[in-house]
């Protein structure tokens, strides 16, 4: 009887290890997830090279954009 007690004790706080491992996994992409979402993923392209930046570190010159100064200046 003390066997069966002790087996069942044991599956018992497997399953509840487990369940927990599994929570601790599904919230971590969620947070992830939510760190991508605020940030602003517009891509913009380059009309000296082609190459693609994020909108917010490329430079403007009216309507054109340059992935650094030296090509905004080429292009002047």
């Amino acid at each position: 009887m003390g066997r069966i007690l002790f087996i069942l004790v044991l599956l018992a706080v497997s399953f509840y290890v487990v369940k927990l491992i599994r929570t601790k996994m599904d919230e971590a992409p969620k947070e992830i997830k939510k760190d991508t979402k605020s940030t602003n993923n517009n891509m913009v392209k380059c009309l000296h090279c082609g190459l693609h930046i994020p909108e917010e570190e490329a430079i403007k010159q009216g309507d054109k954009t340059f992935c650094s100064l030296e090509h905004a200046k080429e292009e002047l």
